[in-house]
């Protein structure tokens, strides 16, 4: 068999999936040894608080106690007797593997000592997106540990961090947050996203709407909730606002409407308002947004705004969804909304081979 050069091992390598890398690296010494010099990308790192998965392996440590198999981390740390387990389940085979840990190393002790063993001392790691679920204790234990780049932070059910080492060194392309106070909006994460996209709001206060709304410098802001208690007076003042403006060609603003409010007469009132036309609009996919109605308003002889809404299934029936998109004179609008990944053919999944002397 001809020996695969370092230059051709280092691409092969690369574009590897991230567990199927691992198990490569356990297998081979020769791989092992210069495998984290090479760029790793992951697909999704998820991030709870007694476990994290990498796509699609999840690590997920316990204290193991007879007749009850899981006991979490509300039974005390120094009960004798109870090993502590490492559970490493694949989402792809439902099956999984366990091995048990020294006592001294706890639940945070362990998880942080995996986490290390396949993300510490690399060059660099490329991640698509990073979620945190629950009170996200476990993120703590990526600070550090390598070059991470990160290009979507999720932290839907919480606060935006204030202050996060993972994403320091480089703006996120997308961040996912629930806002609690307007204050949020001038959060250094928030305010260099090329992205951002709010699940909730915690603060009532729509007298400042507009105010709080107009000037974010993002170019795609998505409001994925319907709780928010905007008004069409409000979005029709953030239509003129931007359209006094000349906002940037490529914004884009998308907002639901609550029940019983008519899209149709929503848009009716937007064509009087800004004296604009019906148009077509060039749909790549619309499984989730239907029965769509457009009118393009005029800005300048460069740019135009086209506000464009529908019916949306993301949400229960009767929720409208609301576009407002900066696009250039001369071009045609695109709904282009998100796409639900494609069903992948059954793939093989390499049994998962670990040096578990290197991690304990």
């Amino acid at each position: 068999m001809p020996v695969v050069s370092y230059p051709v091992l280092r691409s092969i390598l690369e574009h590897i999936e991230a567990n199927c890398r691992f198990s490569l690296s356990g297998r081979c010494p020769e791989i092992s040894r210069v495998e984290k010099n090479i760029p790793l990308r992951v697909k999704q790192i998820l991030l709870s608080d007694n476990s994290f998965s990498i796509n699609d392996i999840k690590y997920k440590a316990f204290f193991e106690v007879p007749r009850m198999r899981i006991i979490y981390t509300l039974l005390p740390i120094s009960m004798p007797k109870h090993p502590l387990t490492l559970r490493i389940y694949d989402f792809n085979t439902k099956l999984f593997v366990e091995r048990k840990f020294s006592r001294n190393y706890g639940i945070e002790g362990a998880l942080r000592k995996v986490m290390e063993y396949f993300l510490g001392g690399r060059s660099n790691i490329h991640v698509q997106q990073v979620t945190v679920f629950d009170n996200g204790e476990t993120v703590q234990y990526l600070f550090g540990l390598s070059n991470l780049k990160v290009s979507v932070l999720d932290y839907s059910h919480f606060d935006v961090p204030i202050f996060h080492p993972l994403v320091e060194s480089s703006p996120l392309k997308e961040i996912h947050f629930s806002v609690s106070h307007p204050s949020d909006f001038e959060n250094p994460l928030v305010r260099t996203a090329e992205t951002i996209l709010i699940t909730d709001y915690y603060y009532e206060e729509p007298e400042n709407w507009l105010e709080t709304h107009r000037n974010l410098p993002n170019k795609e802001v998505i409001i994925r909730t319907d709780d928010h208690g905007f008004t069409d007076i409000s979005i029709l003042e953030l239509i003129e606002y931007w359209r006094e403006t000349r906002r940037v060609i490529g914004s884009s603003f998308s907002i639901f409407k609550p029940y019983g409010d008519s899209i149709e007469k929503f848009m009716e009132n937007v064509k009087e308002r800004f004296q604009g036309t019906y148009v077509e609009l060039k749909a790549t996919n619309t499984k989730t947004f239907f029965n769509i109605n457009a009118v393009s308003i005029k800005v300048d002889s460069e740019s135009k705004i086209v506000v464009y809404g529908g019916k949306t299934d993301y949400w229960p029936e009767g929720i409208s969804k609301v576009v407002i998109k900066v696009i250039a004179v001369g071009s045609s609008a695109e709904i282009q909304e998100e796409e639900t990944e494609p069903l992948e053919e059954p793939k093989i999944v390499p049994r998962m081979h670990l040096n578990y002397n290197a991690i304990e």
